[in-house]
């Protein structure tokens, strides 16, 4: 059965259980940046050595999260630009950069100004124009790979540089591809990031220079374009305890790539990111395949909301965390101290994005709607 057939034209394509693997995808972000990943840390608390390990384990697995939100990333835009080629027979590629443009470019450009304020009255918060001019033309990561890590709340945005060069590229390159062509890319994509994690790992390149790397992150990528095409606009049919095994395997996987492969520790290794980046990526399949079933009545659920403000959580976290240390007098005391720390930072971080999401982001999410040729929000 073709594509065509299995996408109808008018049909919506909203999955709010995709949402809600969004938050998820948050929350371990906010762990690996909140809860330190070296069990020394843990014992300067005097922590037992069993919380430590567990503590530590999901702060190195956390990182992950990030797979998963680019692996959604491109599962749903592939998907959306095949069911926009089927309804119309071409995609257009004016309406889909505009979309782009008013669904990331408020809050990014917003947040990128906020920063550079801060530097003249938060301590510590530093951006050097040329990191400046990095992140303002999207190119944030590349900065990154060959000078480091700016001293701001900017940082985590190098992923949405990231996802723009994504979106930037794919949409023009897929618009003369079938399904065929889409499954090749797929396979080249995942050849490169394995050729490049080689190269790096040979030359005993630095975590940074590997971690933020456009072409290492390929293979979460890939596989969401694989899932787009192999699927057909379907979800799996699949046991309540398969979906549980998939996405408790799924989370093992991101857990071996944090905690054995180490994945994002220096010294590296060429065997360990070469194996380890396919084990994470496969771990965010694993998740995505676990939530992905058709008529999922959830749009009234809390992590709904909180994942689709989702990208508001990812922008103002760091932030966050800047004014928990803060509010939080002497957080690095005491294990509970530090705990309470990261409450408030999280309970700031969703404030921030929920008032983000409905002043500074819904008018332009209300204009993209008129350059929408598949609907892919609630009703």
């Amino acid at each position: 059965m073709s594509s065509t057939a299995i996408r109808s034209a008018g049909e919506r394509f909203y999955h709010p259980e995709l949402d809600a693997l969004r938050f998820f995808a948050f929350c371990l972000i906010f762990i690996h940046h909140s809860i330190p990943h070296e069990p020394d840390f843990y014992a300067r608390l005097h922590v037992a050595p069993a919380l430590a390990w567990v503590l530590s384990t999901l702060g190195a697995t956390g990182a992950y999260g990030l797979g998963l939100f680019f692996m959604l990333s491109s599962y749903l835009v592939t998907e959306l630009l095949i069911r926009e080629r089927s309804a119309r027979g071409v995609i257009d590629m004016k309406a889909f950069y505009i979309r782009r443009v008013l669904r990331m470019w408020p809050l990014y450009f917003f947040f990128l100004a906020l920063a550079w304020a801060m530097q003249y009255f938060v301590p510590g918060q530093q951006i050097g124009w040329r990191a400046l001019l990095a992140f303002l033309f999207l190119c944030g990561n590349w900065w990154i790979v060959f000078v480091g890590f700016p001293n701001s709340v900017i940082f985590p945005l190098w992923a949405v540089s990231v996802e723009e060069q994504f979106y930037i590229v794919w949409p023009s390159a897929m618009r003369r591809m079938g399904e065929r062509g889409m499954m090749a890319a797929a396979a080249v994509m995942l050849a490169i990031g394995s050729l490049t994690r080689w190269y790096l790992g040979a030359h005993h390149t630095w975590e940074s220079k590997v971690w933020c790397n456009t072409l290492v992150q390929f293979d979460s990528i890939a596989l969401g374009i694989l899932m787009a095409v192999l699927l057909r606009g379907q979800a799996p049919r699949l046991s309540r305890l398969l979906r549980v095994a998939l996405f408790v395997g799924g989370f093992a996987c991101m857990a071996l790539a944090g905690n054995y492969f180490r994945i994002k520790a220096d010294p590296l290794t060429t065997a360990r990111i070469m194996i380890g980046y396919p084990v994470a990526a496969l771990g965010a399949l694993a998740m995505l395949l676990a939530v992905l079933r058709a008529g999922a009545k959830l749009e009234r659920n809390p992590f709904v909301y909180l994942g689709r403000i989702s990208y508001g959580l990812y922008t103002f976290h760091i932030l966050g965390m800047v004014i928990g240390d803060r509010v939080v007098r002497e957080a690095y005391g005491s294990l509970g101290r530090y705990l309470l720390r990261n409450a408030v930072a999280f309970a700031i971080t969703i404030v921030f994005a929920a008032v983000s999401y409905r002043w500074l982001e819904t008018p332009f999410l209300s204009l993209k709607q008129r350059f929408t040729h598949v609907q892919s929000r609630p009703a």
